[in-house]
């Protein structure tokens, strides 16, 4: 995953909108629009608040699976995000440091998109 993650930083997308690409190739969808709406979740809603990688990634359950999202699988991706990196906002994710973006929205990105595919169980 780490090369399809590299692949699409390369092609200019930011994390929240990885994390839909991704997802949708999963669902074997194309959605360029929906794509490139995700835009606006970047960088905490460009504003440093709920980290993009979360906030896709609660979109993503819902275009898989509505019924499972609203029964408590976005609580869990939720849950899950904020015990593996501390934080929800993205202001306090990136501790003032813009280096952190590379060093550690990767991983983040990686790890949540992995939850993503065993809360859906996708194989």
């Amino acid at each position: 995953m780490n090369q399809e993650i590299l692949d699409l930083k390369l092609k200019g997308y930011c994390c929240s909108q990885m994390i839909m690409e991704m997802g949708l190739r999963r669902l074997d969808k194309g959605n360029e629009d929906l794509v490139a709406a995700m835009a606006g979740l970047c960088d905490g809603m460009w504003s440093g608040r709920v980290c993009g990688i979360l906030s896709a990634a609660i979109c993503l359950l819902y275009l898989a699976d509505p019924k499972e999202a609203s029964q408590g699988l976005v609580d869990e991706l939720t849950e899950w995000f904020e015990d593996a990196f501390q934080y929800t906002d993205c202001q306090d994710l990136m501790e003032g440091n813009p280096l952190n973006k590379v060093e550690k929205c990767p991983m983040m990105l990686e790890a949540t998109f992995q939850k993503v595919e065993e809360l859906l169980e996708w194989d």
